[in-house]
């Protein structure tokens, strides 16, 4: 039984329904003769001959009318599962989304993000967790996260990626720090002591290459994970840092903090979002792309790349 042909199935529905193995045969696409084999097999799995010929007609057998039923709705719940596959309603959907990211994204992604979660998609649930170029392939081959945004990486051919764009990097310090008297020196800038907020270990961010192609180098005296972390440090002491133009400015509406852009030509980095081959067709994970991309759309200081709007197009 355990090696039983659902195919063999649908052929005992097709003949009840029919009433004759012709039909039948026409109603499933199959030969007439490949009806009859499959009927000899389920006279074997049931040990009863299931119909027997009256005329033209196959009469169902009192063990056929018992169990017709329950084939019936197991082949309709088949069937309805399959339909179901490729259906995709955000107000009906259940589903924990897990996304990686940096801290500094989830303050300006996740209020639009859950506004939007809330209003079209009442019953879907986002976990959100820390990301790392260093760990995205993993978590996306691990199935830890459905997508991750982080900055550009190589990646293998089943990991999926849009830019999504690109992020102004400003100063940023306490209010009536020095350096804003003076924002437009790279030599003052490059004397105070600075804050590093990265995910990589000893590792030079892109701020130190470019420094490095002029000859310079700053001064970290320290490295951390959190943003957050590194706006309380600087809030108390003389020391700058450099991070994303619009996450600053997010935070100076509530913390005494000031910025100005930076005082050498350094590259912006860029934001991509990823996500695995697996989930690439699936209806649900699609339509939380979308979302995400639709989220970043409407944050001020964002612009969002042709090929992120495309992906929110399709």
């Amino acid at each position: 039984m355990a090696k039983l042909d659902l195919n063999l199935m649908a052929v005992l529905e097709a003949v009840y329904d029919e009433g004759n193995t012709s039909r039948a045969a026409e109603a499933l696409h199959l030969s007439q003769s490949a009806v009859s084999h499959a009927l000899a097999r389920l006279r074997t799995v049931y040990d009863d001959p299931l119909f027997t010929r009256q005329g033209h007609m196959m009469m169902p057998s009192p063990l056929t009318k018992r169990v017709i039923g329950q084939v019936k709705a197991g082949l309709d719940e088949l069937r309805r599962s399959v339909d179901e596959a490729h259906a995709f309603d955000p107000l009906q959907h259940q589903q924990v989304f897990n996304l990686s990211q940096r801290d500094a994204l989830e303050i300006l992604l996740l209020g639009p993000l859950m506004a939007q979660l809330e209003q079209e998609a009442p019953l879907v649930k986002l976990h959100s967790t820390p990301s790392a170029p260093y760990t995205l392939v993993n978590q996306l081959e691990q199935g830890e996260v459905d997508a991750c945004i982080e900055l550009p990486q190589l990646v293998p051919e089943h990991i999926h990626q849009v830019r999504l764009f690109a992020a102004p990097l400003a100063v940023v310090g306490r209010q009536g720090h020095p350096f804003f008297e003076r924002s437009d020196d790279e030599e003052f800038f490059l004397s105070f002591s600075q804050v590093l907020v990265t995910p990589l270990q000893g590792d030079m961010e892109w701020v130190d290459h470019a420094l490095a192609k002029r000859n310079a180098r700053r001064n970290v005296v320290l490295r951390c994970r959190s943003y957050s972390s590194a706006l309380q440090v600087l809030l108390n002491s003389n020391h700058l840092s450099i991070m994303p133009k619009g996450y600053v400015e997010d935070r100076m509406s509530i913390l005494p903090l000031t910025s100005a852009a930076v005082p050498f030509d350094v590259p912006n980095p860029e934001l991509y979002l990823y996500w695995h081959q697996r989930t690439h067709a699936d209806p649900a994970h699609h339509w939380f792309r979308m979302q995400l991309v639709k989220a970043f759309d409407g944050v001020n200081s964002v612009t969002l790349d042709k090929q992120a709007l495309q992906l929110m197009a399709l």
